[in-house]
């Protein structure tokens, strides 16, 4: 494998420096010493700034959504006689990821419920979006249309605005 080849396989394992670099954000020298690619720096420097120039520019898009909170959920296990349903019956689940199912009932979490143009991409900005600012993500998933992301009640306003910030500017690439 060529170095070029390697520093842009080392970068595609890094999704956070290959947004660096679609942005134009990137010292290449410091971003080359980080690789674990064979060769010396400036080369690896070089096989940066030209697998940037080949990508596209970094975009966002804002999203068609709505977002509502709901205070109160809490963490169920999933009837395994019953079938998909939790194991409360008066609990709608919110999101249900094999044996464990976020419930509206009376928990000490809140979900970020967002119906509309969400997909995978959305769901990667909001989770990455909560990161940044140091709030918990208990859980979260995406599909249909929906997207919900369960965090602490403290957190829930907060979260709030987050997710509506992080929607309005999602990375297209």
């Amino acid at each position: 494998m060529s170095l070029a080849a390697e520093t842009r396989a080392a970068v595609r394992a890094r999704p956070w420096l290959l947004r660096a670099l679609r942005a134009g954000v990137v010292n290449y020298a410091a971003a080359a010493e980080s690789l674990d690619v064979e060769g010396e720096t400036e080369s690896i420097a070089t096989a940066l700034r030209r697998f940037a120039e080949d990508l596209p520019a970094a975009g966002t898009q804002s999203r068609e959504v709505t977002v509502r909170m709901r205070s109160g959920v809490g963490l169920a296990g999933v009837d395994v006689d019953g079938g998909n349903g939790p194991s409360d019956p008066d609990a709608a689940a919110l999101l249900s990821v094999v044996d464990s199912s976020i419930v509206t009932a009376d928990g000490s979490l809140t979900a970020i419920v967002v119906e509309g143009a969400v997909d995978a991409r959305a769901l990667s900005a909001v989770v990455d979006r909560l990161a940044a600012e140091n709030v918990i993500v208990d859980a979260a998933g995406v599909a249909d249309g929906d997207l919900v992301v369960v965090v602490p009640r403290n957190d829930g306003a907060n979260a709030l605005r987050l997710v509506e910030s992080a929607l309005s500017a999602v990375p297209t690439q």
